[in-house]
Protein backbone atom coordinates (compact mmCIF):
# COMPACT_ATOMS: atom_id res chain seq x y z
CA UNK A 1 0.00 0.00 0.00
CA UNK A 2 1.29 3.30 -0.56
CA UNK A 3 1.60 5.52 1.80
CA UNK A 4 0.86 8.77 2.51
CA UNK A 5 3.44 11.28 4.21
CA UNK A 6 0.90 13.02 6.43
CA UNK A 7 0.34 11.41 9.57
CA UNK A 8 -3.25 9.61 10.61
CA UNK A 9 -5.32 11.47 12.56
CA UNK A 10 -7.01 9.69 15.39
CA UNK A 11 -10.50 9.10 16.31
CA UNK A 12 -11.44 7.87 19.92
CA UNK A 13 -14.73 6.61 17.92
CA UNK A 14 -14.86 6.54 14.32
CA UNK A 15 -18.41 6.86 12.73
CA UNK A 16 -20.29 7.61 15.70
CA UNK A 17 -23.33 7.59 12.79
CA UNK A 18 -22.89 7.63 9.37
CA UNK A 19 -24.80 9.94 7.23
CA UNK A 20 -24.59 8.32 4.03
CA UNK A 21 -26.16 9.52 0.52
CA UNK A 22 -28.47 7.86 -1.62
CA UNK A 23 -27.90 7.97 -5.45
CA UNK A 24 -25.65 10.89 -5.59
CA UNK A 25 -24.09 9.49 -9.46
CA UNK A 26 -26.34 9.57 -12.32
CA UNK A 27 -24.77 5.98 -13.53
CA UNK A 28 -25.88 4.45 -10.49
CA UNK A 29 -29.13 6.08 -10.13
CA UNK A 30 -29.99 5.01 -13.01
CA UNK A 31 -29.64 1.29 -12.98
CA UNK A 32 -31.30 1.30 -9.87
CA UNK A 33 -34.30 2.94 -11.59
CA UNK A 34 -34.11 6.40 -11.30
CA UNK A 35 -33.41 9.46 -12.96
CA UNK A 36 -29.81 10.93 -13.68
CA UNK A 37 -31.00 14.34 -13.03
CA UNK A 38 -29.79 16.12 -10.02
CA UNK A 39 -32.51 16.31 -7.46
CA UNK A 40 -33.26 19.49 -5.80
CA UNK A 41 -31.22 18.31 -2.66
CA UNK A 42 -29.30 15.50 -1.80
CA UNK A 43 -31.08 11.89 -0.63
CA UNK A 44 -29.94 10.81 3.18
CA UNK A 45 -30.54 7.93 5.48
CA UNK A 46 -28.30 7.02 8.62
CA UNK A 47 -26.52 3.80 9.78
CA UNK A 48 -26.02 2.96 13.35
CA UNK A 49 -22.13 3.01 14.91
CA UNK A 50 -23.21 -0.44 15.20
CA UNK A 51 -22.65 -1.27 11.53
CA UNK A 52 -18.90 -0.11 11.65
CA UNK A 53 -16.17 -2.56 11.24
CA UNK A 54 -12.36 -1.88 10.22
CA UNK A 55 -10.11 -3.20 7.86
CA UNK A 56 -7.63 -5.29 9.88
CA UNK A 57 -9.91 -6.23 12.68
CA UNK A 58 -10.57 -9.26 11.43
CA UNK A 59 -14.32 -9.29 11.24
CA UNK A 60 -16.11 -10.08 8.46
CA UNK A 61 -19.05 -8.56 6.93
CA UNK A 62 -21.90 -11.07 8.24
CA UNK A 63 -24.67 -11.55 5.71
CA UNK A 64 -27.91 -11.85 8.16
CA UNK A 65 -30.26 -15.41 7.48
CA UNK A 66 -32.94 -12.50 7.10
CA UNK A 67 -31.24 -11.15 3.90
CA UNK A 68 -31.60 -13.06 1.25
CA UNK A 69 -30.00 -10.62 -1.16
CA UNK A 70 -26.53 -8.24 0.01
CA UNK A 71 -25.19 -6.20 -2.43
CA UNK A 72 -21.99 -4.25 -2.08
CA UNK A 73 -21.45 -0.13 -2.79
CA UNK A 74 -18.10 1.21 -2.66
CA UNK A 75 -17.56 4.92 -1.43
CA UNK A 76 -15.71 7.48 -0.23
CA UNK A 77 -16.27 8.57 2.90
CA UNK A 78 -15.38 11.93 4.75
CA UNK A 79 -14.98 12.15 8.50
CA UNK A 80 -15.87 14.88 10.46
CA UNK A 81 -12.73 16.35 11.92
CA UNK A 82 -14.77 19.00 14.55
CA UNK A 83 -17.49 19.42 16.23
CA UNK A 84 -20.57 21.32 13.76
CA UNK A 85 -23.43 22.71 15.65
CA UNK A 86 -26.87 22.35 13.70
CA UNK A 87 -27.03 25.50 10.90
CA UNK A 88 -23.22 26.69 11.71
CA UNK A 89 -21.52 25.36 8.42
CA UNK A 90 -21.88 27.06 4.67
CA UNK A 91 -20.45 24.76 2.15
CA UNK A 92 -17.48 27.31 1.34
CA UNK A 93 -16.32 26.64 5.36
CA UNK A 94 -16.03 23.20 4.50
CA UNK A 95 -12.55 22.02 4.74
CA UNK A 96 -12.15 23.61 8.11
CA UNK A 97 -14.78 20.76 8.82
CA UNK A 98 -13.08 17.63 6.92
CA UNK A 99 -10.56 15.08 9.70
CA UNK A 100 -9.54 12.93 6.47
CA UNK A 101 -11.06 10.54 4.21
CA UNK A 102 -11.44 6.74 4.79
CA UNK A 103 -12.47 3.66 2.05
CA UNK A 104 -15.95 2.27 2.73
CA UNK A 105 -17.96 0.24 1.52
CA UNK A 106 -21.99 0.57 2.20
CA UNK A 107 -23.37 -3.28 2.30
CA UNK A 108 -27.20 -3.33 1.61
CA UNK A 109 -29.75 -5.44 1.86
CA UNK A 110 -31.52 -4.99 -1.73
CA UNK A 111 -34.10 -7.33 -0.98
CA UNK A 112 -35.39 -5.32 2.37
CA UNK A 113 -34.84 -2.23 0.52
CA UNK A 114 -36.71 -2.91 -2.15
CA UNK A 115 -39.52 -4.01 -0.40
CA UNK A 116 -39.46 -0.82 2.15
CA UNK A 117 -39.36 1.28 -1.31
CA UNK A 118 -42.58 -0.68 -2.68
CA UNK A 119 -44.17 0.47 0.74
CA UNK A 120 -43.02 3.90 0.98
CA UNK A 121 -41.25 2.58 3.73
CA UNK A 122 -37.71 4.16 5.62
CA UNK A 123 -34.90 1.55 4.11
CA UNK A 124 -33.59 1.50 7.75
CA UNK A 125 -33.48 -2.66 7.13
CA UNK A 126 -31.68 -2.51 4.22
CA UNK A 127 -29.00 -0.88 5.69
CA UNK A 128 -28.48 -0.72 9.50
CA UNK A 129 -27.40 -4.62 10.05
CA UNK A 130 -24.37 -4.90 12.14
CA UNK A 131 -21.17 -5.15 9.85
CA UNK A 132 -22.82 -3.11 7.13
CA UNK A 133 -20.49 -0.60 6.97
CA UNK A 134 -17.00 -1.53 6.68
CA UNK A 135 -14.00 1.24 6.97
CA UNK A 136 -10.67 1.11 5.86
CA UNK A 137 -8.43 0.98 8.66
CA UNK A 138 -6.25 3.99 8.02
CA UNK A 139 -7.85 7.72 7.90
CA UNK A 140 -6.39 9.43 5.43
CA UNK A 141 -5.28 13.29 6.71
CA UNK A 142 -6.83 15.55 4.58
CA UNK A 143 -3.37 17.19 3.49
CA UNK A 144 -2.89 13.89 1.59
CA UNK A 145 -5.92 14.42 -0.27
CA UNK A 146 -5.62 17.02 -2.78
CA UNK A 147 -8.96 17.11 -4.42
CA UNK A 148 -11.88 14.67 -2.94
CA UNK A 149 -13.44 15.02 -6.48
CA UNK A 150 -10.02 13.53 -8.32
CA UNK A 151 -10.11 10.22 -6.90
CA UNK A 152 -10.45 6.65 -8.06
CA UNK A 153 -12.76 4.16 -6.56
CA UNK A 154 -12.87 0.81 -7.39
CA UNK A 155 -13.95 -2.97 -5.96
CA UNK A 156 -13.59 -6.29 -6.87
CA UNK A 157 -15.19 -9.77 -5.93
CA UNK A 158 -13.28 -13.09 -6.23
CA UNK A 159 -11.05 -11.04 -8.14
CA UNK A 160 -13.23 -10.22 -10.97
CA UNK A 161 -13.86 -6.13 -11.15
CA UNK A 162 -17.43 -4.52 -10.22
CA UNK A 163 -17.00 -1.34 -10.04
CA UNK A 164 -14.59 1.70 -11.13
CA UNK A 165 -15.22 5.34 -11.18
CA UNK A 166 -13.91 8.55 -10.62
CA UNK A 167 -15.22 11.12 -7.40
CA UNK A 168 -15.56 13.26 -10.13
CA UNK A 169 -18.82 12.20 -11.24
CA UNK A 170 -20.88 13.29 -7.91
CA UNK A 171 -24.05 14.79 -8.22
CA UNK A 172 -23.33 16.73 -4.90
CA UNK A 173 -20.56 17.46 -4.33
CA UNK A 174 -18.55 17.26 -0.75
CA UNK A 175 -18.82 20.77 0.33
CA UNK A 176 -22.02 20.83 -0.58
CA UNK A 177 -23.34 17.40 1.15
CA UNK A 178 -21.28 18.44 4.54
CA UNK A 179 -23.39 22.20 4.65
CA UNK A 180 -26.54 19.92 3.98
CA UNK A 181 -25.99 17.33 6.87
CA UNK A 182 -25.34 20.03 8.67
CA UNK A 183 -28.37 22.04 8.22
CA UNK A 184 -30.36 18.80 9.30
CA UNK A 185 -28.16 17.90 12.60
CA UNK A 186 -25.14 18.81 14.09
CA UNK A 187 -22.05 16.71 13.24
CA UNK A 188 -19.71 15.17 15.72
CA UNK A 189 -15.81 14.93 15.87
CA UNK A 190 -15.34 11.13 13.97
CA UNK A 191 -18.76 11.07 11.96
CA UNK A 192 -18.70 9.87 8.79
CA UNK A 193 -20.42 11.27 5.94
CA UNK A 194 -20.93 8.48 2.90
CA UNK A 195 -20.62 10.01 -0.50
CA UNK A 196 -22.57 7.80 -2.63
CA UNK A 197 -21.37 4.63 -5.00
CA UNK A 198 -20.98 5.12 -8.29
CA UNK A 199 -22.29 2.03 -10.81
CA UNK A 200 -21.73 -1.66 -10.70
CA UNK A 201 -23.32 -2.43 -7.33
CA UNK A 202 -24.44 -6.18 -7.16
CA UNK A 203 -24.37 -8.92 -4.96
CA UNK A 204 -22.17 -10.68 -3.00
CA UNK A 205 -22.54 -14.16 -0.63
CA UNK A 206 -20.94 -16.38 1.84
CA UNK A 207 -17.44 -17.18 0.84
CA UNK A 208 -17.11 -14.03 -1.46
CA UNK A 209 -13.61 -11.84 -1.32
CA UNK A 210 -13.98 -7.75 -1.70
CA UNK A 211 -11.43 -6.06 -2.60
CA UNK A 212 -11.76 -1.99 -2.32
CA UNK A 213 -9.42 0.54 -3.67
CA UNK A 214 -8.99 4.60 -3.68
CA UNK A 215 -6.48 6.21 -6.32
CA UNK A 216 -5.51 9.67 -6.61
CA UNK A 217 -6.42 10.69 -10.03
CA UNK A 218 -4.75 14.31 -9.44
CA UNK A 219 -1.40 12.43 -8.89
CA UNK A 220 -1.45 10.01 -11.79
CA UNK A 221 -3.55 7.30 -10.10
CA UNK A 222 -0.87 6.85 -6.77
CA UNK A 223 -2.46 4.20 -4.83
CA UNK A 224 -4.13 5.85 -1.70
CA UNK A 225 -5.34 3.19 0.00
CA UNK A 226 -6.63 -0.69 -0.22
CA UNK A 227 -8.80 -2.84 2.07
CA UNK A 228 -10.14 -6.30 1.72
CA UNK A 229 -13.03 -7.81 3.52
CA UNK A 230 -14.79 -11.62 3.63
CA UNK A 231 -18.72 -12.09 3.43
CA UNK A 232 -19.52 -14.85 5.58
CA UNK A 233 -23.21 -16.12 6.40
CA UNK A 234 -25.03 -15.81 9.99
CA UNK A 235 -24.91 -19.05 11.94
CA UNK A 236 -28.14 -20.47 12.43
CA UNK A 237 -27.76 -20.13 16.27
CA UNK A 238 -26.97 -16.67 16.20
CA UNK A 239 -30.46 -15.75 14.01
CA UNK A 240 -32.40 -18.05 16.15
CA UNK A 241 -34.68 -15.93 18.77
CA UNK A 242 -33.72 -16.27 22.51
CA UNK A 243 -36.82 -18.51 23.21
CA UNK A 244 -35.48 -21.26 20.70
CA UNK A 245 -31.66 -20.75 21.61
CA UNK A 246 -32.72 -21.97 25.42
CA UNK A 247 -35.18 -24.53 24.25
Amino acid sequence: MAASAAPSPRFARLGGKLVCVAKNYAAHALEMGGSAARPAAPSVFLKPHSAVIRSGDGRAVVRPRAVRELHHEVELGVVVGRAVPRGSLRAFDWLGAVGGYVLALDMTARDHQAAAKAAGAPWTLGKCWDSFAPLSARVLAPRAVFDPHALELSLSVDGAERQRASTGGMLFRVPELLAFAASVMSLERGDVLLTGTPEGVGPVRGGSVMRAALRDLANGGALLDEMEFRVEDEPEEAAAPPSAARA
